[in-house]
């Protein structure tokens, strides 16, 4: 099983791969701590917070 990966851009949570899907960035780290799962992003007040406008799973504090 791989380890998740984090965006040091944007934050999205990735299981597999080495680009990230939202922003393209290659710029990944399993190093990352807590996260956000936002499931309606345009009803959500933490999403609008962080500026997410996707539903997904994102690293709230990426090292």
């Amino acid at each position: 099983m791989s380890e998740e990966k984090a965006c040091r851009n944007c934050g999205m949570i990735l299981s597999h791969g080495n680009v990230c899907p939202i922003c393209g960035s290659k710029d990944l780290t399993n190093k990352w701590n807590s996260y956000v799962v936002i499931l309606n992003f345009e009803k959500s007040a933490i999403a609008q917070k962080l500026n997410i406008n996707i539903n997904s799973t994102f690293a709230i504090d990426v090292k």
